[in-house]
């Protein structure tokens, strides 16, 4: 009698003791699209564009790429001298380079 007792109670109490719960399968995600395409560096809340010259305190900061091989990279805030060091001086080209021009 006690084995069957325990054999029907373990059959009846497997079912109820398994709570399934089931979860979606995708999440979603949601993006504002206003925001999704500007370039621009940030400073007290407010946007400045690619180039904008900014002074905080006695040092001058520009908004220039945060990468230079990305086009349409993210932007970042870069001290003004080394902005500017960064860049390549317009010199005459060196001789020993060939250069190509496509028309």
């Amino acid at each position: 009698m006690r084995k069957s007792f325990l054999a029907v109670f373990l059959i009846i109490a497997g079912p109820v003791s398994a709570n399934i719960i089931t979860t979606p399968g995708k999440a979603v995600i949601a993006i504002d699209s206003g925001n999704a395409g500007k370039r621009v560096c940030y400073y007290q809340d407010q946007a400045y564009s690619l180039g904008a010259i900014l002074q905080v305190g006695e040092h001058y900061m520009t908004c220039d790429r945060a990468n230079d091989f990305e086009t349409n990279g993210a932007l970042k805030w870069i001290p003004l001298e080394q902005a500017n060091q960064a860049k390549p001086s317009a010199q005459a080209p060196d001789p020993s380079v060939k250069t190509y021009s496509i028309k």
